[in-house]
């Protein structure tokens, strides 16, 4: 037991030799190494193949050490007795000058011992949450047991000296000297009566062991059909690279631990004569059978898979898919081999159309664990077709049309969609396919311009670009630049097409195209694969326009009426002369005046 001794300060006389100071200074080291000289807790665990166990304390203190212990051996087993916090006490015994204490700790598997462990920390007021692990064999991977704890019989016994030291019981002892009065003596752990050696594990924990371990070189779990969650079919295939002298060492214990992880309708593809990967695919199942068949797949327990699916708060577009995939390869794995764990979906599932058109799958990459990892599947318009017609005086007319898939847009709604794009966006139906279509006139570039702008479109460096200049006798230099911005730009995920035509105008050439795609055809330029346009092309005029129609048009509806009004009264040209005669005559003749009222 740790004891504190303080001797009266020593003032040498001014005569005493150096080598008298030094063999005093010896002595007092000496004497202090007797002093502090402490007890010891040595330990036993011995553990049956099922997990349960005993662990033996033996604290042992030896007479010189006892005297520093107001009432010795009474006190210590009293304090023992009073402040028990679950331990079994054995009782005292005799072992030639020392005394030793004896405590048992029994224990039906690791979760057991771990939980009356804790209660002794607690009492011990450590903060160290207690952990413990029993791995029994497990061929292939393991031919012996291993266990491991987090703490120590020093530990465990912690409670017992506070309680001498709180009690004022050992002499000149303070709370500083509780963790070194008890030294750790020999700890041993066996199972079934076989010793197991001694190591380190990861944190400082503890490790026994008699295991001979083998593992996998890599793990690789990819799992389809996240994409669907609410289908509830998942499949899983894990890939397994098994250096060869590895498998050749355990051949028949790992052929019977691949054949049993084959759950019924799963597929086994083994590595041929010299190879060293070997493929488990499983059936279809629901999320929590292909957890169940992964723990038997890497010998592990307590494997997670789950997918759910919600609307992204921030938005409408996006679904928030998250998925938790926990697994455990720490026996399949050991120590040094990788576990790899991924999505396999759609290609584009994260918004891009061009590899979804493309067809085929991809990977997205899992962290793993119990914590779920948000994937966040974007939607949007796959195709948009963008028609602008633009007439001499620089204004004209402008069509969008936006496209979705119709499983895409039940997904997102065709609320949020008409919410987004605003209220004047017009919706159709194409096979598959809802087109949502938004158009745009004005009758000058000004108003044009602001026009599309309401719409999402941009410019160069400003407002979208439309000038009409005359270059010459019925010629005409036109230049458009402008493309989808902002909130709409975002939400388009595949190609655009734009067609560009004249009203009273015929595209002749094109001056310059900073794109570097459009294409003049017989009446119209056109313009794949872009959202934008920035180009100059000349134009002959061509007729007239279609404000000019239009005037025409007004003109000659009412000139008609004229006519027609003039045909009407040449046709009734003679009852409307016996009108107007039978008018005249209603007249009353002023000069005859009135005959007013009668008295």
């Amino acid at each position: 037991m740790h004891s504190v001794a303080v001797a009266a300060p020593y003032r040498p006389s001014a005569g005493i030799s150096r080598h008298r100071l030094l063999l005093v200074l010896l002595a007092g080291i000496g004497a202090l190494l007797v002093l502090s000289a402490c007890g010891r807790v040595d330990s036993t665990t011995a553990i049956a193949a099922d997990g349960s166990g005993t662990q033996t304390l033996a604290v042992t203190i030896s007479e010189s050490d006892m005297d520093s212990i107001d009432g010795g051996a009474a006190t210590v087993e009293a304090a023992i007795e009073e402040h028990n916090p679950g331990l079994t006490y054995e009782g005292m015994e005799k072992d030639g000058t020392d005394t030793v204490f004896t405590m048992t700790l029994e224990f039906s598997d690791a979760k057991d011992y771990a939980a009356k462990a804790q209660k002794a920390l607690d009492a011990g007021e450590l903060k160290t949450t207690a952990e413990v692990t029993f791995t029994p064999p497990s061929p292939p991977f393991a031919s012996g047991f291993t266990f491991t704890r987090n703490f120590s019989e020093k530990d465990l016994t912690r409670w017992a000296v506070k309680a001498l030291v709180d009690d004022g019981k050992i002499a000149d002892a303070e709370e500083s000297d509780i963790d070194s009065a008890l030294d750790a003596g020999e700890s041993a752990v066996t199972v079934d009566d076989d010793g197991l050696e001694k190591g380190w594990g990861e944190d400082g924990a503890d490790v026994w062991t008699n295991a001979a371990e083998a593992s996998f070189e890599s793990v690789d779990v990819i799992t389809a059909g996240a994409e669907d969650p609410a289908a509830g079919s998942f499949t899983r295939t894990i890939t397994y690279e098994l250096p060869r002298e590895t498998y050749l060492d355990a051949k028949d214990e790992f052929d019977a631990f691949f054949a049993e992880a084959t759950p019924e309708g799963g597929e086994l593809t083994p590595a041929g004569e010299a190879g060293t990967t070997w493929v488990l695919a499983f059936p279809a199942g629901t999320a929590e059978q292909v957890g169940t068949w992964t723990d038997a797949a890497l010998a592990t327990s307590e494997s997670t898979f789950t997918v759910e699916t919600a609307p992204n708060a921030e938005d409408p577009f996006s679904v928030d898919t998250r998925v938790v995939d926990s697994i455990e390869c720490s026996v399949a794995c050991g120590q040094y081999g990788t576990l790899s764990q991924s999505l396999e979906v759609p290609a584009g599932f994260q918004g891009d159309a061009a590899a979804a058109a493309a067809g085929g799958t991809e990977q997205i990459s899992l962290e793993g664990g119990p914590e779920p990892q948000i994937v966040t599947r974007s939607y949007g318009f796959t195709a948009v077709d963008y028609e602008l017609t633009v007439d001499r005086d620089g204004g004209g007319t402008f069509e969008m049309a936006l496209s979705i898939p119709l499983a895409d847009e039940e997904v997102v709604t065709q609320d949020a969609i008409g919410a987004f794009l605003g209220g004047d966006a017009e919706r159709t139906e194409e096979e598959d396919t809802a087109v949502y279509t938004r158009t745009a006139e004005a009758e000058s570039a000004e108003e044009l311009s602001g026009a599309l702008q309401q719409l999402g479109l941009e410019g160069l460096e400003g407002p979208p670009q439309v000038e009409v200049t005359e270059s010459g006798k019925k010629s005409y230099a036109v230049t458009v630049v402008m493309g989808s911005g902002g909130e709409v730009a975002e939400k388009i995920l595949g190609p655009g097409t734009w067609t560009i035509r004249g009203d009273g105008l015929r595209p002749t050439s094109i001056s310059s195209d900073e794109i570097g795609s459009a294409s003049l055809g017989e009446d119209a330029i056109t313009v794949k694969e872009s959202h934008g346009v920035w180009m100059t092309f000349t134009a002959e005029r061509t007729g007239l326009g279609t404000g000019a129609i239009v005037g025409i048009l007004v003109g000659l509806a009412l000139l008609g009426l004229l006519v027609a009004a003039g045909v009407v009264g040449f046709l009734h040209r003679e009852k409307i002369a016996g009108l107007l005669r039978g008018a005249e005559t209603d007249v009353p003749d002023s000069s005859s005046g009135s005959s007013g009222p009668s008295f």
